[in-house]
């Protein structure tokens, strides 16, 4: 009895131990995870395998695809596919795999009855307990690209058609990360699957960062101190971290920066908030850089700024010589009043092209609104833009693709407020408050 019973107990044990190693080594399923209607789209979230930073080490990261009703009922064919390059975000419940609002850049874009892919990036989503890394080009764009190419396998497998038709999308980080898309694409990478992009529509972006810090230094003043620390943690980051927090940043902040940006549970507005709060600054909404940065922030030539400026010039789009020759065509966004992302940005993005031969491009600086709410304008423009555009020789298939989905669109009181509107319309003309669509409340903000 004994016998038996000790062969039944190291049995159990073995069985018990085997349990916990693959519960300790199981990996995050491949493909589709979940599926939610949203009201007026819906989203796939969906796993995906790339390479980490390093361009090597397999990691699965996690994205989602949006398309609008008609779209997923398969009772309208999709125009194509949109690669949207994902703006900033702190908070892991911003992340496009928990975006539910159909007044987001995801849902009114995904109206258009394109496929709309968006990776969450690294340090969201599934990978929520790593460090984002942020706007480091190269290793963005090939995570990007990657979940585009298999969000377009997956919707391939679940029976869906669309036109052959690429879109390259993207505003502030998303604007930075939409731009080395299209270098790495003009750079051959994955190019027997996407061998070009149609039409790319870019806005806010920080492509020269090099040029970006040195007005900040000049100026030393931010009016969003949030960008900061993120900035320089992701380029800490790429350079093995050889340059620390405390090398550069004030003891009053230090402290608190693994709390705001390690956990992934505050957004941009609140990380802002705590930090003028922080330096006494919370009604003026203007920050002395020197309040938050060390003096060695203020000198190129300190041994900190080196590396990290050698890191600024690795990530940035304007120090090497390249186009974005499999991009048909360009259409940039940005404001000449950008307090975030200075317009200089913008032009010398556009110095490089002009110098590398690339002339395919135009520029909407009519705005001028904040870094923020140009946002909001980039979104309608690009809503304005993928209404009218039709690829060269599509003329008779785009005829018979709806530009935009409609809906109605009530109050709380069951009174019809518009009739078959577009979300766009709707987000533009509607006063804030609560409305009902599809059956769906949805909150204007």
């Amino acid at each position: 009895m004994n016998i038996v019973f000790r062969t039944t107990l190291l049995a159990l044990v073995a069985w018990l131990a085997s349990t916990i190693a693959v519960a300790e080594t199981t990996e995050p399923e491949i493909g589709i995870v979940n599926r939610t209607d949203c009201g007026g789209f819906w989203r796939y979230d969906f796993n995906y395998e790339t390479v980490d930073t390093d361009g090597e080490t397999p990691i699965v990261l996690s994205a989602a695809i949006f398309m609008p009703p008609k779209v997923h009922d398969k009772t309208v064919k999709a125009k194509g596919c949109g690669l949207l390059n994902h703006y900033t975000i702190t908070a892991d419940k911003d992340c496009p795999t928990h975006v539910s609002g159909v007044f987001t850049m995801e849902g009114i874009l995904s109206s258009t009855n394109y496929f709309i892919i968006e990776s969450d990036g690294f340090g969201f989503g599934i990978d929520v307990e790593h460090n984002q890394k942020y706007l480091q080009g190269r290793a963005t764009a090939r995570a990007n690209i990657d979940a585009f190419l298999a969000g377009r396998k997956l919707l391939e497998e679940e029976g869906y058609e669309w036109s052959n038709v690429t879109l390259n999308l993207g505003y502030s980080q998303g604007g930075h990360s939409g731009m080395w898309v299209n270098r790495l694409v003009a750079e051959g990478y994955r190019s027997e699957e996407l061998p070009k992009i149609d039409y790319c529509i870019i806005g806010g972006g920080s492509y020269d960062m090099y040029a970006h810090y040195q007005q900040l230094a000049q100026d030393n003043l931010t009016q969003y101190p949030v960008a900061l620390p993120l900035i320089f943690s992701g380029m800490i980051d790429a350079g093995g971290n050889k340059v620390k927090n405390e090398d550069i940043f004030t003891d009053e902040l230090v402290p608190h920066l693994s709390e705001l940006f390690d956990t992934k549970l505050y957004g941009t507005d609140y990380i802002n908030d705590f930090i003028y709060e922080l330096y006494g600054h919370a009604e003026d909404r203007k920050l002395p850089i020197d309040q938050m940065m060390k003096p060695a922030f203020f000198d190129e030539n300190s041994e900190v700024m080196e590396e990290i400026i050698y890191h600024l010039k690795q990530n940035s789009l304007v120090y090497d010589s390249w186009k974005p020759e499999r991009t048909d065509r360009i259409t940039f966004v940005h404001s000449q009043n950008d307090e975030v992302v200075p317009y200089l940005n913008q032009e010398h993005m556009e110095s490089h092209l002009l110098e590398n031969g690339y002339n395919a491009f135009d520029t909407d600086n009519s705005s001028e609104d904040s870094h923020t709410d140009t946002g909001i304008y980039y979104v309608l423009k690009a809503i304005t833009l993928l209404s009218t555009y039709t690829p060269s020789g599509m003329e008779n298939v785009f005829r018979e693709i709806p530009a935009e989905q409609t809906h109605d669109i009530y109050s709380l009181d069951g009174r019809l407020v518009r009739k078959q509107t577009t979300l766009s319309e709707a987000y533009r003309s509607l006063p804030k408050g609560i409305y009902v669509i599809n059956g769906r409340k949805i909150v204007k903000q």
